[in-house]
């Protein structure tokens, strides 16, 4: 292999065989054995991530430590949008074989640790920690064999089933988060460790080329890392120390990728308008998607006397239907394309916002069971297109960098969103009264929190409208296919 070659792939990343050749034929055979598999861990990582979000109260209570109990969630949160970026990057350019095997492990060793929990709270923030870490491999690895490995016309397709899976286990772990408590939590932790199982067919069946001659970016990770951190942080505890921080972060990794000879990032594909403005769709599509649940909770508690056992009874039939959808969605997208897809998404996912809103008054059913039918029906055509419409922005190679940067973001903007909004209802924010026509206190904090989030998602319905002409006219499909 030539030097020029070792330094292409040192930029780029791993070579992508292209469609039709008999490369790329193996590669495909060989991702269609592994996908499923990889589903399987990601689905029971989805299924902890619910439930403990759920029941981390009680878990808590139990140890009698409950003000640390939030740390249970928040910290893996925080794990989770730093490690979405790297592995993503990763996978344009080291073994997705040994990617996931030792993130398979990592998955295990923490649900081993977890099953020691009743001992110390801190034993059980640290396997969630070290499971969140592990579980995300998964999610990176299977975007990244699809947007690399699966044929194009089935890309979307795949990415359907990937919601599908993601609704279908987080349905799972809302419904049992409300009885696990009468048995015993560490159950959740135990069904982590059946995926050690599943190592000997992931170590046949996963790709196991890497960019020849490329490097870990080390500091590029750890400067895109802290930036993530510090954001997540300034919004979950308003500190202008972390505001700081923020600001420092962000300009050390901007100077540092345009100085370094090989950023795992280039200038180029950061600057790239197409890619900036798909980005920013995402960043305000998914601001809400963190509050939805604790909302729809809240309003089941402090307004119809509920308790979140019944909550979770109601709402889990919307994440059904979306991951129903899920599977349905891709034909349909694939029919009226990405554009529309897009549009159709944000129009009921804002739009479902406001109806909660607006039926509040008439009852839990119409506003815990059915109007969030129309927020979740809306994610099932969002997150294809918008997904693949990010990789066709970016050249093969960098398709990995820019699905991590697609998980950065909904990590960190959901992160915000919840931060923000969360507190606008623990405050009782807003309560004199709303258009929704709901009665002065937290009925109207809600229904207004709830309308601010859909105009929110509209206005990001507006701006995708407004520059989607530009964003496919710059990708890598003609602008009458997006």
């Amino acid at each position: 292999m030539s030097e020029s070659t070792v330094s292409e792939e040192q930029r780029n990343g791993t070579p992508v065989p292209e469609e039709g050749t008999p490369e790329f034929a193996k590669m495909n055979k060989m991702a269609r054995v592994a996908i499923p598999v990889v589903l399987i861990i990601f689905t029971l990582g989805v299924l902890q991530q619910q439930a403990f979000g759920m029941i981390y109260v009680n878990i808590g209570k139990q140890l009698n430590q409950a003000n640390l109990a939030p740390l249970i969630t928040s910290l893996p949160g925080i794990i989770l949008g730093i490690v979405c970026v790297i592995y993503g990057s990763l996978g344009d350019f080291v073994s997705l074989k040994k990617m996931m095997i030792l993130g398979t492990i990592v998955f295990v060793l923490g649900s081993i640790l977890g099953c020691f929990g009743t001992f110390s709270i801190w034993i059980v923030i640290a396997a969630r920690v070290v499971q969140s870490a592990g579980w995300q491999v998964s999610g990176s690895i299977f975007l990244v064999l699809v947007s690399k490995y699966v044929e194009k016309k089935k890309r979307v397709l795949w990415y359907g089933v990937f919601v599908a899976v993601f609704r279908f286990a987080a349905a799972l772990g809302v419904f049992l988060a409300g009885y696990m408590t009468l048995l015993d939590w560490r159950w959740l932790f135990g069904v982590g460790i059946v995926a050690v199982f599943f190592i000997p067919v992931l170590a046949k069946n996963l790709p196991d080329q890497h960019a020849a001659g490329a490097k870990i970016d080390g500091i590029g990770f750890t400067l895109i890392g802290l930036f993530a951190a510090s954001v997540t942080m300034f919004f979950t505890d308003i500190n202008w120390g972390w505001g700081i921080a923020c600001i420092v972060t962000l300009v050390a990794f901007l100077v540092y990728v345009n100085k370094a000879s090989n950023p795992f990032i280039t200038p180029k594909m950061l600057t790239n308008p197409a890619f900036a403005m798909t980005m920013t769709v995402i960043f305000v599509g998914y601001f809400f998607s963190y509050t939805l649940n604790a909302g729809v909770n809240a309003i089941g508690l402090n307004v119809y006397g509920i308790d979140s056992s019944k909550v979770s009874n109601l709402l889990v039939w919307s994440i059904i239907l979306a991951g129903i959808m899920g599977f349905a969605a891709g034909p349909i997208i694939q029919k009226i394309g990405r554009k529309a897809s897009v549009i159709l998404a944000l129009a009921c996912m804002g739009g479902g916002l406001i109806a909660i809103a607006f039926l509040i008054p008439a009852g839990k059913i119409w506003a815990l069971a059915v109007a969030p039918c129309i927020y979740y029906f809306g994610t099932s055509f969002f997150y294809q297109p918008i997904v693949d419409t990010a990789t066709l922005t970016v050249e093969p190679e960098e398709s990995g960098r820019a699905l991590g940067f697609n998980d950065l973001l909904q990590a960190i903007t959901g992160s915000i969103g919840v931060s923000l909004f969360g507190q606008l209802m623990a405050n009782g924010s807003m309560g004199s009264g709303s258009l929704a026509g709901t009665k002065q206190g937290l009925a109207s904090t809600y229904a207004n929190v709830f309308m601010i989030g859909g105009v929110i998602i509209l206005l990001g319905m507006v701006l995708f409208i407004c520059s989607m002409k530009m964003i496919y006219s710059h990708s890598r499909v003609a602008a009458d296919e997006g």
